[in-house]
């Protein structure tokens, strides 16, 4: 009996172990996507401060047409 209560506390603390990596692995990959999360939203916030400049810009371009135009 002792052998088999033996057994299992071995079998339990093996399972243990495996959790803990596992979990260990799980903070490792969301540490990585927390990470990978933030570099993408900052690429986000870039594109999008980019593509307000380049609507402004064409707004300005397209009023410039206009305005030699009304002069033609």
């Amino acid at each position: 009996m002792a052998e088999r209560l033996a057994e299992k506390i071995e079998r339990l603390l093996t399972l243990s172990q495996q959790v803990n990596e596992e979990r260990l692995d799980l903070r490792r990959q969301a540490q990585l996507l927390t990470q990978e999360n933030r570099e993408l939203r900052h690429l986000i916030e870039h594109s999008h401060a980019r593509i307000e400049e380049l609507a402004a810009q064409l707004r300005r371009l397209e009023d410039q047409a206009a305005d030699i135009e009304r002069e033609d």
